[in-house]
């Protein structure tokens, strides 16, 4: 080796040169000549490129034989450095054709180095004698080499950003990337759920010819479907030109994952007409869609498909089965699935509680989650306890909800957020505030469902003022609310007639672009409609991008509530001719609306028009509807003949319209038949004895009065409480009634006290009769001076200046008292109040009351 070092570059070549036949060249020869070779590039260019073309000629008939490789991977290397500089040989295509004869790989010099060809030389042995040899070689400018196993390993020790320039850099040299190398790339991409990286790769299989590759765009479907990209994805899918099962099974899943249901089914329709068979992964991906998309009849013809070919024994295509059947509301198919799988696991069990936890079956839960206990094998974990919970919260089960959570703690579960936010939310729907705030403040950071949950849970509870409260706490804290928080926190504004905190909140959705989200805008709508400003409310109602039903409906609702019977009429009529179908909901505004105006036959017109024309059954709540319009006009006897004729048993509901109805018209007997119905149905409802008791009052019945009370009392039917709700400037004031807790308690009743002498004076009388405590005439007129909406609308006249509207909400109807007083403070005062209260908006100007008194 040394002897040879010493003699000139020229000698050496041609003693190489001489001995240049493969069978019976050493190894220390085949691996000097090529070095020799990039020695004499470097000091004698022109002679360097005359011996190299010699070098091609020579090697080509001896490529294939031993040891032959060794001077065939250096070729492209040493063309190359001829290229660099300047001196193109024409050959580089014959070059390429015997490296793709030999089935070895081109590797790629992107500057050339002196010092870097035997380094070079030596990785290409090295790999080839691993095994290894797949891909390219490259040298970069600083000298460094990168072989095919090492994009791989690059990929797979998460230097993908390394590997994409290397082959990159192929690219640039008009080189195609292998298939190996795709397919490691995009391994990268998924690990690191890199999107942009993804494009990156399928840059690169374009310009190689790959993207028609089904193996490797499988890949590529699934890593944008994970983005949420699904225009990308269709658009990788549908340039492969022979889409495998995998393939159909990738598009499909990203069709019915990201919300296209309808488009998944119509992919596996084309699918089967191809000629590809089903497999498992299809028949998931397929019965996902039918579940996304309601698609009961499509899944049962999928069901039987299965069956055929005998994937109904496979335990995962048996659960999404079961998860399909419960999504569309058939649990007793969903149940013949279960019970018929030969093999159920934990998924099994949860899908299968979560369907009837979802269809309102909380008692079946409890069944279930009782037979799981005794099932061995079987160990309950977060998401099985999670649909016990909504089980508990569905049927406002507090006690089985308290006891679930200790035997989650017994039983050593973790208690992580998702089961933390459940909690808070079956807390709050149960009505145990303080247990709900208690599982909140555990949170170390609360995530944006659990202070949905919390927000939720109080505006539930009408504490608005609370749920206020924490929502700025929210926003202090740097989260960032969503569209259930906006639509919570906008109903809370609603229910206290708190429209500046609308206006405000509506900007904020406004300033992260969330007004124009349905949910969020269909809110707005309602709370403007509830804080009576119907046209601030039409105004975002106009701006709706896409008014569906529900958006309607909020702007109906919102004119019947201030009983504009002709506007919700109108609503109704452009609704239909904007092609839209009226659902039961609505049909119980118009009826509602048509009520408060006292139209009876077009009341009737609608409610006959219901299964006539739009082919829907009416409900016992459009029933009840009926039998308030015709008790508030007067019809007594026509309302409670409905409800003995009505196809189902009447409820509280409905016996309560007509028992106020007896109290408008004075009807004794009729209300005493009323209230023995509603004794039967709920005899702890309170509503039902007040009604009773002031029926007698007014016909100064006082023994049955009191005895009615008596009743009450003794069978623990208490009261709801009153409550009224004001804002100014931008702060919500609660009050109860009788409540002195304000600061301005003193300023309050002097100020009632001064409007009372004042309305006296006017010709009002206090309405004392309803007041059954054996107590003083005065004592009583002072009780009716601490009902909620007088200390609200007391509060509003001192806090705001003249000629503000004051605007104020109650929780329960407005009383008769209440509202003969507050006609006449409105005209006193000159103000306008708005008091929206459980049934509708009250509008008082100028002595007179939006409703005519026919509330």
């Amino acid at each position: 080796m040394e002897a040879l070092r010493q003699m000139s570059l020229l000698s050496c070549l041609h003693l190489c040169e001489n001995n240049l036949r493969f069978e019976r060249v050493s190894n220390k020869i085949g691996i000097i000549y090529p070095q020799l070779l990039h020695a004499m590039l470097k000091e004698a260019f022109r002679i360097g490129s005359r011996i190299i073309s010699q070098y091609i000629n020579r090697i080509l008939p001896f490529a294939s034989q031993p040891k032959g490789w060794y001077h065939c991977t250096m070729v492209p290397y040493f063309l190359n450095i001829i290229f660099d500089r300047g001196r193109p040989t024409g050959m580089f295509g014959r070059c390429n054709a015997l490296l793709g004869n030999l089935q070895l790989p081109i590797f790629l010099c992107t500057r050339s180095h002196c010092g870097g060809a035997s380094r070079a030389y030596s990785l290409l042995v090295s790999d080839h004698q691993r095994g290894h040899f797949n891909g390219c070689l490259v040298v970069d400018d600083g000298g460094t080499f990168t072989s095919g196993a090492d994009v791989r390993k690059l990929c797979q020790e998460g230097h993908l950003d390394e590997a994409l320039k290397v082959m990159e850099s192929m690219d640039l040299q008009g080189l195609p990337i292998s298939r190996d190398n795709a397919y490691y790339l995009l391994q990268g991409c998924t690990k690191k759920e890199d999107i942009s990286a993804g494009r990156r790769v399928y840059s690169l299989m374009m310009n190689s010819g790959l993207d028609s590759v089904s193996a490797l765009s499988d890949h590529l479907i699934r890593l944008f479907a994970l983005g949420g990209k699904l225009k990308e994805a269709n658009e990788v899918f549908w340039k492969v030109s022979e889409p495998s099962v995998f393939t159909w099974s990738a598009i499909i899943s990203a069709n019915s994952k990201l919300g296209q249901g309808d488009k998944a089914l119509d992919l596996y329709r084309r699918m089967q007409a191809s000629g590809v068979k089903s497999n498992s992964y299809i028949y998931v991906a397929v019965l996902n869609a039918c579940a996304r998309t309601q698609a009961l009849s499509q899944g049962k013809l999928i069901h039987e498909k299965i069956i055929k070919s005998g994937f109904h024994l496979d335990m995962v295509v048996g659960n999404a089965l079961v998860d399909m059947y419960s999504k569309c509301g058939s649990l007793e198919d969903a149940r013949k699935v279960f019970n018929a799988l030969p093999n159920r696991d934990i998924v099994s069990w949860n899908t299968m509680i979560r369907g009837y936890s979802q269809n309102g079956y909380g008692q079946e839960v409890l069944r279930m989650y009782a037979t799981m206990q005794q099932s061995a094998g079987i160990k309950l974990d977060n998401i099985t306890y999670a649909s016990i919970l909504k089980a508990c919260s569905s049927m406002a089960d507090l006690g089985k909800g308290r006891q679930i959570h200790a035997q989650m703690v017994r039983s050593g579960i973790k208690i992580d957020t998702v089961i933390r936010n459940t909690l808070i939310d079956m807390y709050g729907r149960c009505g145990s505030l303080q247990e709900a705030l208690k599982e909140f403040q555990k949170l170390p950071n609360p995530d944006i469902v659990s202070w949905n949950s919390m927000i939720a849970a109080y505006v539930l509870h009408e504490h608005a003022h609370d749920a206020l409260r924490l929502y700025e706490e929210m926003l202090q804290t740097g989260a960032k609310p969503d569209s259930i928080t906006f639509a919570s926190i906008l109903k809370a504004c609603g229910e206290t007639a708190a429209i500046g905190q609308g206006r405000r909140i509506h900007a904020q959705a406004v300033r992260v672009s969330l007004h124009l989200d349905s949910l969020v805008g269909t809110t707005l709508v309602d709370m403007y409609a509830r804080c009576g400003s119907l046209d601030e409310a039409r105004q975002v109602f106009d701006r709706l991008p896409n008014r569906g039903v529900v958006s309607w409906g909020a702007m109906i609702a919102g004119y019947a509530r201030v009983g504009d019977c002709r506007l919700a009429q109108q609503c109704l009529e452009d609704m239909q001719a904007q092609g839209l179908k009226p659902d039961k909901v609505i049909f119980i505004s118009i009826l509602a609306a048509c009520s408060h105006k006292g139209l009876v036959e077009e009341g009737k017109g609608y409610f006959k028009s219901m299964s006539e024309h739009y082919g829907i059954s009416p409900g016992i709540e459009h029933y009840s509807c009926m039998v308030d319009l015709l008790g508030r006009a007067g019809k007594l006897d026509e309302a409670e003949h409905l409800l003995q004729t009505m196809p189902m048993s009447p409820d509280i509901v409905g016996w309560g319209s007509l028992l106020t109805a007896c109290k408008t018209y004075g009807d004794v007997e009729r209300g005493r038949r009323c209230f023995d119905e509603l004794m039967k149905l709920d005899s702890r409802k309170a509503s039902g004895y007040v009604l009773m008791a002031n029926i007698y009052a007014d016909a100064h019945m006082w023994t049955d009065a009191y005895r009615i009370e008596y009743l009450r009392r003794s069978a623990g039917a208490w009261k709801k409480p009153a409550r009224a709700w004001i804002e100014v400037n931008n702060k919500v004031h609660g009050f109860l009634v009788g409540d002195k807790s304000h600061p301005q308690t003193d300023s309050i009743y002097s100020q009632l006290k001064r409007l009372s002498c004042k309305m006296k004076e006017q010709g009002y009388i206090p309405k004392i009769d309803s007041i059954l405590k054996q107590v003083s005439d005065e004592d009583k007129e002072d009780s009716l001076c601490g009902h909620v909406e007088k200390l609200a609308i007391a509060f509003g006249l001192l806090s705001t200046p003249q000629g503000t509207t004051i605007r104020a909400a109650k929780n329960l109807r407005v009383c008769t008292d209440c509202h003969t007083a507050t006609k006449i403070i409105s005209k006193l005062e000159n103000r306008e109040i708005v008091i929206r209260d459980a049934y509708r908006l009250h509008h008082f100007k100028d002595g007179a009351c939006s409703c005519e008194d026919f509330y």
